[in-house]
């Protein structure tokens, strides 16, 4: 439980008059609540006796004396908020009167140095007093000035609640702070300047909030698991911080509950990084400023944690990323009480069943949010093996369609769906079978592109039918389309029977031509596609011959060859282009290759240097990898590189596998390409390289 108390001027008022003998304030005498906020008055008025809160911030006390407060001397006040009042002054016996106090806020007197502060919080004489609000104020504590000087008094040695936001602190030291209070339970140092924090044992400390500072947190920030310096601490804020690194960082807090770590610049998250967290249950690791690349197969081991945030992060769950490391079957693996996900902000394929295959071990998962995901349906065969997943939220995506029958199935627990400001313009009958539409309490839909016509009439009677399904359905769903129908409500639109009996007809008609001419292209397309490389190399040849450009054949056999290979490679495989292969082939053994991004002539067409440079070439070294397949120019160098090698030149192919790629990525050319050459693959361990470069160099040679 949060144990810092939110002064009552963020408590949302009710009923409230103007209080007697004071008309420009108000009270409120079922909370016992006095409110003079921003009222510019010069001393505190007669306060009604039931008062034990009040505000008086905004106002013009520029000095504290005990005269000051002989209106309140008679109350049982126990909260008194003094912000942003211009104080610059106080005597030493100002707040002596006041002997129920148990909140103070001095937040936003920027007049006030840190000596007059310390004036008035040692001038207190209420045991009761714990919680010392001190937000924006103006001081940074030089060598002879420090935080000690403010707290360390009798009367402050009880104070369970310190408030230092948007504090100019650089250097935070929680050792002199300790020293002080040392039963502090609850420090917000959040939305400050702090760089660096010295550590100290706060052995009552609950919570501690510090993000939105400049720290990064070092291997021991927290002590070790004998020597703990916060082991009753609950929640821990750091959000917003310049934390590059979580490995190892929170071995020993064995209280901890709540983690809050987004908006930090961490690229991996590692096995067993909150693995020796007993206690932890909800964890946040959202906007992690986009940096986030790996996250190992164990990375969230905890028995305990039962909600993960994710989000924002533009991690890509995806089969074939190239960027992004994962284990889709470890992932969650080793989370199996998680009850709410939230992976928004992130990119998922609702095609593949990666989705389906992280969270298969999340048996207890209810709450699942994936909004902003880049989805354009839902995915297939998922919520019926979920047992007890209850809401399911997948806002602002481009969700337009879905068929209902193999995305729910016979057998789900999902109650609520929200795919509010998606792409939906038609709601069909087969979106929602009876069965599902039976199961789901509640259905949210705003903001989609709904358009009224007879397509959406079904949707339109269900909606009138059982308005309590959809949630969001009042104000209303607006139509954007026709575009004489725009922003008409959907409940409104009734069409007469004659008009969608006429559309049908027009429709059919319209689908059957659609239906036609799609075939014909789409054979088309297809016969396009898979000669799309002859075609090019056909065109390029034709051109060349009609500029009147004449190359030497690329069966021509030269003793005049300008380089011992033409390397084929694309941009991805660059570095290891420069950083192996012509350090080792060209610095050591003397050979001359082609390289593309140093050798092509500038100016000239890259077709023409392309032609050029391997009729040039005494032999083709090819660098296969699954990149290289996806580039286009690579695809026309191989074209051109395979008409010499089936031009009976066989011997100048050299084909180097920088990784498996399966053949099924090849076109049918270039698997027998592979199938008729013996290729040469990149060792997974580092002592056979030698061997690696021994068989490329004699083949080259």
């Amino acid at each position: 439980m949060r144990l810092f108390i939110v002064f009552l001027q963020h408590i949302v008022q009710i009923v409230t008059t103007p209080c007697p003998n004071a008309p420009r304030c108000v009270c409120n005498e079922e909370r016992h609540y006095a409110n003079c906020i921003n009222t510019n008055l010069p001393q505190i008025p007669v306060i009604p006796s039931y008062v034990t809160s009040l505000d008086f911030s905004g106002n013009q006390l520029h000095q504290l004396k005990r005269s000051t407060f002989i209106s309140l001397e008679t109350l049982k006040l126990e909260n008194l908020s003094l912000a942003k009042n211009f104080i610059a002054a106080a005597e030493a016996d100002a707040l002596n009167n006041l002997s129920h106090l148990r909140l103070l806020d001095l937040s936003r007197n920027v007049f006030m140095p840190s000596s007059v502060a310390a004036t008035v919080i040692r001038s207190l004489r209420s045991s009761f007093f714990s919680t010392l609000i001190l937000n924006m104020m103006p001081w940074r504590f030089s060598r002879n000035d420090t935080i000690e000087d403010l707290l360390c008094d009798a009367h402050t040695s009880n104070l369970t609640s310190l408030s230092l936001k948007h504090s100019f602190l650089r250097n935070l030291s929680l050792n002199e702070i300790g020293k002080c209070v040392p039963h502090l339970q609850l420090l917000d140092g959040s939305h400050g300047r702090i760089q660096s924090v010295s550590s100290s044992f706060l052995h009552e400390m609950k919570e501690l909030n510090l993000q939105y500072n400049y720290l990064s947190i070092r291997r021991g920030f927290f002590g070790n698991k004998p020597n703990c310096y916060f082991p009753e601490i609950e929640v821990l804020r750091l959000d917003n911080n310049n934390i590059d690194d979580f490995d190892d960082r929170f071995s020993c807090l064995d209280s901890l509950k709540i983690l809050t770590l987004h908006n930090n610049a961490v690229r991996r998250i590692s096995n067993g990084t909150f693995k020796y967290l007993p206690s932890l249950s909800m964890l946040s690791l959202s906007s992690l400023y986009s940096k986030l690349r790996v996250i190992a197969g164990s990375a969230f081991q905890s028995k305990t944690l039962y909600f993960l945030n994710l989000s924002g992060n533009g991690f890509e769950f995806i089969d074939q990323s190239s960027k992004y490391r994962f284990d889709k079957d470890c992932v969650f693996k080793y989370s199996p009480n998680l009850t709410q996900l939230d992976l928004s902000g992130n990119i998922i394929n609702p095609y593949e069943d990666v989705l389906t295959t992280m969270l298969l071990p999340l048996k207890s998962l209810q709450k699942l949010w994936l909004k902003n995901c880049n989805m354009f349906t839902l995915p297939s065969g998922f919520f019926y093996k979920m047992p007890h997943l209850q809401e399911f939220i997948a806002s602002y995506n481009n969700i337009s369609a879905w068929d209902g029958n193999i995305v729910f199935g016979d057998n789900f627990t999902l109650k609520t769906l929200k795919l509010n400001s998606n792409s939906i313009s038609i709601v069909e009958q087969s979106f929602f079978p009876l069965t599902s539409l039976n199961q789901f309490t509640k259905l949210y839909l705003r903001l989609n592109q709904f358009s009224c016509t007879c397509e959406n009439l079904w949707f339109r009677n269900l909606i009138r039918k059982r308005p309590s399904l959809f949630a969001d359905v009042f104000p209303g769903y607006r139509c954007l389309s026709p575009p004489y129908k725009v922003g008409t409500y959907l409940t409104d639109y009734n069409p007469t029977n004659d008009e969608c009996d006429k559309r049908d007809k027009v429709f059919l008609v319209v689908v059957a031509s659609i239906s036609v001419i799609g075939i014909v292209l789409v054979i088309v397309s297809s016969i396009l596609y898979r000669c799309r490389w002859h075609i090019r190399y056909w065109i390029y040849l034709s051109t060349t011959k009609r500029r009147g450009l004449v190359y030497h054949s690329l069966v021509e056999e030269s003793s005049q060859f300008v380089y011992d290979a033409f390397v084929i490679y694309c941009d991805s495989d660059r570095n290891w282009v420069r950083t192996q292969l012509i350090d080792k082939v060209e610095k050591e053994s003397g050979l001359n290759l082609c390289i593309h991004h140093r050798d092509f002539k500038a100016g000239q067409l890259i077709i023409d240097n392309i032609a050029e440079n391997i009729a040039a070439s005494r032999k083709i070294l090819l660098l296969m990898s699954r990149d290289m397949l996806r580039s286009n120019w690579c695809l026309f160098e191989m074209r051109i590189a395979q008409e010499r090698f089936l031009n009976k030149e066989t011997d100048t192919m050299i084909v180097v596998m920088l990784e498996t790629v399966s053949k099924d990525l090849m076109s049918p050319s270039l698997r027998f390409l592979i199938n008729s050459t013996t290729y040469i693959e990149w060792p997974r361990k580092q002592y056979e390289e030698e061997r690696f470069w021994n068989e490329v160099l004699r083949a080259l040679q």
